[in-house]
């Protein structure tokens, strides 16, 4: 393949690149939704006892597990993503030096 038509399929080549990484994106997430705030949080005041405090605390414990694992879950998300976007690029190399079956 000559230089010309090298230069010539960029564009082609970017915008399918543009559509298959925007289909991949455009996936809905594998997460679910953040997790809510423990709602004793708001019933907690100045007069709050130590029983009222250790079950909140017991709920935040509880809640901040959850969002760990959400965090990892958009951790994760977000490695599959990069991962994507550098093969597609790594594709577009492989066909800018003149390869004829880029994976």
């Amino acid at each position: 393949m000559n230089l010309r038509a090298i230069l010539l399929s960029l564009p082609l080549l970017l915008f399918a690149g543009t559509i298959l990484t925007g289909a991949a994106l455009a996936q809905p997430s594998r997460c679910s939704t953040p997790p809510r705030p423990p709602g004793c949080l708001e019933r907690l005041g100045s007069t709050a006892d130590n029983q009222a405090v250790a079950y909140c605390r017991a709920e935040v414990n509880d809640y901040r597990r959850r969002m760990d694992r959400y965090i990892d879950c958009l951790n994760d998300e977000a490695d599959r993503g990069r991962r994507e976007r550098d093969r597609v690029e790594s594709r577009l190399d492989c066909y800018a030096r003149g390869g004829s079956i880029c994976p």
